[in-house]
Formats: structure tokens, C-alpha cells, sequence
């Protein structure tokens, strides 16, 4: 079972980073002010409570430990860093983001781990998506996932193999 002490402490910050970017790219891709505190209030809550995928207890478990600690100590997690304020180019550095974390852990964890990693990070980003309507007037014609996040959606899936 793989944990936090099989990887140095760069490679372990980038794997317990990675949700927050999946989280930050549902987020960046359909702004809107009343769905964009809905949706940050849900990526927390989703790193720490959606279910871990069969296969991924160990690693996945210490990761959110490890979440759960810098919560309690009221510690951030370290925000994603982008190169550009262009949006296509934040959404193709959270998508090379994601590819390097999965290559990461190829070399340290098992093939199951690695799937429940990945499911679990789409899992996050999936629960960011639902938690705000996007759209509409009022309230009116708005729908739980908009386009554009089932599209960052369906590029995670495409990034992650899944």
C-alpha cells in the first residue's frame, strides 16, 4: 500500500494539489458570483468527504488525513499557481497539472491506487459541478452542471484515462 512516506515531499504536495486544481478548473470554467462561493465551499468539502474508491483506502486516506490536519491547523493548502490569466491556457495547465500528478504516482503506487486516485479526483471536480446552478434568470432555466463544466468534465475524464 502506498502512503505519504513513498514520495518526496515535492511530489507528495503536487498529489494532495491535484484536487484542488480539478476543483479550480470546474470553478474558472463557468464563473458566475453566487455559484463560485457554492462551488469552493463544495470542493472542500468534497476533497474531504466524497467516497474513496475500492483499491485507494491507503493512499487516498492519507491524503485526506493530511487535508483534515492543515484544516484543523487552519493551514491553506497551497493555491494553483498559473503562468497565464488567459482561460484556455489555465485550463490546459490544469490539464498537464492532473497528466504529471497520474505520471507521479505511476512510479510509486499500484494500478489500483492509481484508478481510485483518478476516479476520486473526478469524483471532486464532479461534486464542484453539482454544487451550483449555472445559468438562467432568477434562478430560472438554470442548470446543476453547465456546458462548459461538463466539457472541462469530459477533457478530466479524457486527461485522467478514465
Amino acid at each position: 500500500m502506498t502512503t505519504k512516506a513513498d514520495f518526496t515531499a515535492d511530489e507528495w504536495a503536487q498529489i494532495i494539489s491535484a484536487p484542488v486544481y480539478a476543483g479550480m478548473g470546474i470553478i474558472a470554467a463557468d464563473p458566475a458570483i453566487t455559484s463560485m462561493f457554492k462551488e469552493s465551499a463544495a470542493l472542500a468539502k468534497a476533497m474531504l468527504q466524497n467516497p474513496v474508491p475500492e483499491g485507494g483506502q491507503e493512499l487516498i486516506g492519507s491524503i485526506v488525513a493530511e487535508m483534515q490536519s492543515k484544516a484543523d491547523n487552519k493551514d491553506k493548502l497551497e493555491e494553483p499557481q498559473f503562468e497565464s490569466k488567459d482561460p484556455q491556457a489555465v485550463m490546459q495547465q490544469i490539464y498537464d497539472y492532473l497528466s504529471a500528478t497520474v505520471a507521479t504516482l505511476s512510479g510509486k503506487a499500484t494500478a489500483a491506487e492509481i484508478t481510485a486516485y483518478k476516479e476520486w479526483l473526478l469524483s471532486v471536480a464532479q461534486s464542484v459541478a453539482e454544487s451550483g446552478k449555472e445559468g438562467g434568470f432568477l434562478g430560472i432555466g438554470a442548470v446543476r452542471v453547465s456546458d462548459k463544466e461538463e466539457t472541462v468534465l469530459a477533457n478530466y475524464r479524457k486527461t485522467l484515462g478514465l
